[in-house]
């Protein structure tokens, strides 16, 4: 993949007119090197000097603005096929599952994303200008041709044989610059921890020692790549500019010996030579973003190609009518059997088999150890994750992944890692009176205040924004609510209102209630309770 490739994949906005602005202007940007060396030559005679400095004029500023079209419009179409790409890959990670966002880690996706859009962004510009730049660059030779052949064979000669030597090297350079990323990457994904665990960091000083040991190793690793990519850079920028002097020096001090030359002549071949070092300079600095920018395509398509894989088991083929639970009478776990997966596809932890029944309007408990898999068990319940083998039987009728969907609408849901968003998105008609009640309910209402369909202060503590997700559970009104350990960041006073009222009531509106629980004082107010262990219910 490269930038060719994701202009024709993407743009939906012809490139043509860029192109031919492009050429167009380089082209006369390449003509005004013939008018200063004729006009130089043509000495003081007033009739060329008028002449000459009009042709200058309008070449000039042909040249200028075929650049600014060619700039602005090239950047325009850049933007727009990144936003693009940005929104489809927003809507695939949206559409993907859970497991696998679980796996690849929030960090990668962001840093792939966000890095290598913007570089695709910046690499636009310098495109543009080394593109027009090799034009004045074809320019020039054929000026230098016009004027001597032997002069433009030696230059053609000592051209390929520059670009010659930068594609022996710039295999390697590939290949460095793809670890480079992995390395960067690995050292975001770092730094990302350290935010996110920012309170253990700061909480045990050996723990944060330790971690900016890591850390710096990784940072080391980056540093010694990306010099060892920027010095492969430096040598080809310093090996264009010895290698035009060189020609420059053939072409003075050599070519003279092997053929006729007057003194006009050479001095234009001479200008002409140094008026090339500008644009080729530009062309060979712009190569290590170029370069960049095409391993930054390869990244996005390849993060793209990983979500379309992870979710191709689960994509519905033809189009079905849109399926809507709005009650149910039974849910059932038939054998259901689900494992984590190592890189190998090597379990690393397995629930089940898995039986049991969820009748409607009852409250249900869960309740075991830490890592006994209650976490694990409601988002199989509540159809994030998919068994490996068994199924979910809705009222008599076996969950598949066309109904999957629309099961899901059923829950309402509050996990321990839950996120918060600014507003009530998917919530229409909403009661704003209700909400404000809710807010009195919560003893929010001096926290935080809702207006235009989103609440004024999110920036709340973990139990104060815990009793924020209940509104909002509740504003959703769906049948079934799953709570993981909802009371656990309560006070006393809240950890008994949620138990003896909020669940109470949610039972007289009809609500089937799931709540992971450790309280074992609040037990009997339960219908039933259900205990795991190593990932399996046990008699409780």
């Amino acid at each position: 993949m490269n930038l060719l490739t994701l202009y024709k994949k993407e743009s939906t906005v012809s490139g043509t007119p860029v192109i031919a602005m492009a050429l167009i202007s380089g082209t006369f940007q390449g003509l005004i090197l013939g008018i200063i060396t004729n006009a130089a030559s043509a000495g003081t005679d007033a009739s060329w000097y008028i002449k000459y400095l009009l042709m200058f004029a309008i070449s000039f500023a042909i040249a200028v603005i075929g650049k600014h079209y060619a700039l602005t419009e090239s950047t325009r179409i850049a933007e727009i096929i990144i936003s693009k790409i940005r929104v489809r890959i927003a809507d695939k990670i949206r559409n993907s599952e859970l497991l696998f966002l679980e796996n690849i880690g929030k960090a990668e996706v962001y840093t792939l994303i966000t890095q290598n859009t913007n570089l695709i962004s910046e690499s636009v510009v310098v495109i543009i200008n080394s593109c027009q730049s090799a034009i004045v660059l074809v320019c020039c030779l054929f000026y230098i041709g016009y004027l001597s052949k032997l002069a433009f064979f030696t230059t053609l000669i000592a051209i390929c044989a520059g670009i010659f030597t930068f594609i022996l090297h710039q295999k390697a350079i590939d290949s460095e610059l793809r670890e480079t990323t992995l390395k960067e990457t690995k050292f975001f994904e770092m730094l990302y921890n350290t935010l996110d665990g920012f309170k253990e960091l700061k909480m045990n000083r050996k723990k944060s020692e330790e971690y900016a040991g890591c850390l710096q190793v990784v940072a080391d690793e980056t540093e010694e790549l990306k010099i060892k990519t920027g010095f492969r850079f430096v040598i080809e920028i310093m090996f264009s500019q010895v290698f035009f002097y060189t020609l420059l020096a053939v072409i003075v001090f050599l070519l003279p010996k092997f053929d006729y030359l007057s003194g006009s002549i050479l001095t234009r071949v001479t200008t002409a030579i140094l008026f090339v070092i500008g644009p080729a300079n530009m062309v060979v600095t712009a190569i290590p973003l170029i370069t960049r920018a095409n391993i930054a395509v390869e990244n996005i398509y390849s993060l793209e190609q990983r979500l379309d894989e992870a979710s191709r088991p689960y994509k519905i083929d033809k189009v079905v009518p849109v399926k809507k639970f709005d009650s149910f009478k039974k849910i059932e776990f038939d054998n259901i059997i689900f494992s984590y997966l190592d890189e190998n596809n090597t379990p690393l932890f397995t629930l089940g088999p898995l039986n049991m029944s969820v009748n409607q309007g009852e409250t249900l408990f869960i309740v075991g150890g830490n890592g006994s898999g209650k976490s694990s068990m409601m988002k199989l319940l509540s159809g994030l994750y998919y068994p490996v083998s068994g199924n979910i039987i809705f009222d008599g009728t076996p969950i598949n992944k066309i109904t999957y969907p629309a099961y899901r609408e059923l829950f309402s849901v509050i996990f321990g890692d839950f996120h918060l968003f600014d507003k009530l998105y998917g919530l229409d008609d909403i009661d704003e009176d209700q909400v404000l009640q809710l807010l009195k309910v919560m003893q929010l209402d001096r926290k935080t205040d809702f207006v235009d369909r989103g609440f004024t202060n999110i920036n709340l503590s973990t139990g104060q924004r815990k009793r924020l997700a209940m509104i909002i559970a509740l504003l959703e009104k769906r049948p079934v609510c799953l709570f993981d350990e909802w009371a656990a960041d309560q006070d006393p006073i809240f950890r008994e209102f949620f138990y003896t009222t909020l669940l109470q009531q949610m039972k007289k509106d009809g609500k089937t209630v799931i709540a992971v629980s450790h309280d074992d004082r609040y037990f009997h107010l339960a219908d039933r309770i259900i205990k795991m262990e190593y990932g399996k219910f046990i008699d409780a």
